[in-house]
């Protein structure tokens, strides 16, 4: 079953009301040894800050006066528990940011970091474990993919867990972690069945 980020979000929030002087949001981040503080007024969401945000008082005396709502990031990307760990993932890559704030209509339930994803794609990826890895471009739907699991399994490969990331011109290119084996003799076959291998490279 796909995981969610309900299940791997953190439900023990702390967080900033916008008043707060930025010092403050530093000596929380600092103590509770945390990069990310969701900016709550009247029980809603109003910002995120993040330790880059406060970075500037720390460089500047000028600056030790402000206060959250000056130095935060208004309106974050936001998603609900029910978000896959994939897209949640994607999100973090496509909008550049470090933490996600999980919503329920408008009430803050959760928070999921980056390092919190990265943690769970690990594990699912099974990049801890000794594996062989087969990196294959994917063009058409789920019918070729199909076919990429049916030729592997021709060639005795046994598959330990597969991440898809889309290509640069619409395919969708699929890291395939087996359990150790010499993966030449599949990428021979992959590329004999059509498909393009991107690693390893037939003939290496």
């Amino acid at each position: 079953m796909a995981l969610s980020v309900r299940d791997v979000m953190s439900t023990e929030l702390v967080t900033i009301r916008p008043a707060e002087s930025a010092r403050r949001a530093y000596e929380i981040m600092r103590d509770r040894r945390i990069r990310h503080l969701p900016v709550m007024e009247h029980d809603r969401l109003v910002g995120i800050l993040s330790d880059r945000d406060l970075r500037p008082i720390l460089l500047s005396p000028g600056l030790t006066g402000a206060s959250v709502a000056e130095l935060m990031s208004e309106g974050p990307t936001t998603i609900t528990p029910d978000t896959s760990v994939e897209d949640a993932a994607s999100l973090l890559v496509v909008r550049k940011i470090g933490c996600l704030p999980v919503v329920e209509g408008e009430r803050l339930v959760g928070i999921v970091t980056e390092t919190d994803l990265l943690a769970v794609l690990v594990e699912l990826l099974g990049l801890l474990s000794q594996s062989t890895r087969l990196d294959v471009v994917v063009p058409g739907g789920p019918d070729a993919y199909e076919k990429v699991v049916e030729v592997i399994r021709s060639h005795q490969g046994q598959i330990m867990s597969v991440g898809a990331v889309p290509g640069p011109s619409g395919e969708t290119i699929f890291s395939v972690r087996l359990e150790p084996c010499d993966p030449r003799p599949l990428a021979a076959a992959l590329t004999k069945a059509g498909f393009q291998v991107l690693s390893p490279k037939v003939g290496q």
